[in-house]
């Protein structure tokens, strides 16, 4: 009985310690749920039948290529990835769709593969053409996607240019009585910078003769808009126009008629920019460090672009254009801040479209040069001497071959003394970078 006595009382208290202790029970639990989720994982959960898992896959997918990029991840599930972001945006919720659209311009603008991107482009384009999903476009993100797809996937400017010709009916419907003009500011606000978008990467005569007329005119109208924002993107479609060097592509006007419309515009811009003593649109534009009016009002003016630059990584990247502004303002205003620097500094595809190569620094802060190639050469001058094939001459051919020998093969030869220099570089430069992996575990 004792013993029966003792092994209950065991187990009360035993039951008792986890009911005194339930959270510390519920905490134990919760360790014990299982590994974190890949990225893997997330991607397998695309084709989930509740709409809340694709959702929290779509988000993680996106925050990851944004912040991360995730190479590796990209070109292994490119085409899936693609597939079922498409799917989502015919068929999943706003937020999917919102998030799919992200997600597809990521995809265009981190994969190194031509061949990938360009099926992109038409895929993306077939899709948003069909009378169903084509109303969709006035949403910023299915916009912002098939720009940026465009951008990275089309390839000519024929390409381009359709989309482009996409956008403009958007934007200026004419006499078009089925497109309503109902956009709100933001929306044609985000059209307009799309168009220019585009435009900044098509030279101004391999553009269409037809399809751009009354566009100064256009844009010359909206200069008078109470809207800030839209107000800069007209002034940065007019900029790249006149900086296309093409005005009679954009304006069935002759030549002293173009002359009078600049002269126009440039009026329209003293009086904006005096509008309130220059506070409602005289700041700059925190994404580029510039001000469309001011900017675009000077560029008539002188008919140059002044330079502006950015810092990125600690380093200075030169704005000498008004395409690469423009480009740059687009870019970072799809990733973000923090995105944008992320693949400034690893997107091997924005290092070539800025021409911007990013320095490599140790866990100092020191600059590490690590060239892809290096050579030594050394140049040895010989006079020509005419010489005939005879015994006689024996000596002197086998004192240049000591002479050649002693150049290039001696421990003491100046070629032998850069090749030591070079390998000891080298070498350091390799203890540094093993110094920087230490540190970084």
């Amino acid at each position: 009985m004792d013993k029966r006595r003792k092994r209950k009382g065991g187990q009360r208290s035993k039951r008792g310690i986890l009911l005194d202790h339930d959270d510390d029970a519920r905490g134990d639990l919760h360790n014990f749920q299982g590994p974190r989720k890949t990225l893997h994982d997330y991607f397998i959960d695309l084709s989930g039948k509740r709409a809340s898992v694709r959702e929290e896959a779509l988000s993680t997918i996106l925050k990851a290529l944004t912040l991360n990029i995730e190479q590796n991840f990209v070109e292994l599930n490119f085409v899936t990835l693609v597939y079922q972001c498409l799917h989502s945006i015919k068929k999943g919720s706003p937020t999917e769709m919102k998030q799919a659209a992200h997600i597809i311009g990521l995809l265009s603008m981190i994969t190194t593969s031509v061949e990938k991107v360009h099926e992109a482009y038409e895929d993306v384009l077939t899709a948003l053409s069909q009378g169903g999903l084509k109303p969709k476009l006035k949403t910023l993100e299915i916009l912002g996607c098939l720009t940026v797809v465009t951008f990275f996937g089309a390839s000519n400017s024929d390409e381009t240019e359709s989309v482009m010709k996409l956008l403009w009916d958007l934007i200026n419907p004419g006499t078009d009585s089925s497109i309503e003009r109902k956009d709100s500011p933001a929306v044609l606000t985000a059209m307009i910078s799309a168009w220019s978008f585009l435009l900044s990467t098509i030279d101004g005569w391999r553009l269409s003769h037809k399809n751009w007329q009354g566009a100064i005119t256009y844009f010359s109208n909206i200069l008078d808009s109470n809207d800030e924002a839209l107000c800069a993107a007209a002034c940065e479609a007019l900029a790249l126009v006149f900086e296309s060097n093409c005005l009679e592509k954009f304006s069935s006007a002759t030549k002293d008629s173009n002359k009078e419309l600049k002269d126009n515009i440039i009026k329209q811009l003293r009086s904006r920019l005096s509008e309130t003593g220059n506070e409602r649109i005289s700041s700059q534009d925190p994404r580029t460090g510039f001000n469309s009016a001011s900017a675009a009002l000077d560029f008539l003016e002188d008919e140059k672009c002044a330079n502006t630059h950015v810092t990125i990584g600690g380093q200075k990247l030169i704005l000498s254009t008004w395409s690469q502004k423009v480009q740059l303002k687009f870019l970072k205003h799809f990733l973000g801040n923090d995105g944008f620097v992320k693949h400034m500094m690893e997107n091997e595809n924005f290092h070539s479209v800025f021409d911007f190569l990013p320095e490599r620094r140790n866990a100092w802060g020191n600059v590490l040069y690590v060239p892809e190639r290096e050579e030594v050469t050394i140049s040895l001058f010989q006079p020509m001497v005419a010489r005939h094939n005879d015994c006689s001459l024996l000596p002197l051919l086998t004192r240049d071959k000591q002479l050649a020998k002693k150049k290039t093969m001696s421990p003491n030869s100046h070629l032998s003394k850069a090749r030591t220099q070079l390998l000891k570089k080298q070498r350091d430069l390799s203890l540094k970078e093993r110094e920087i992996d230490c540190f970084d575990y």
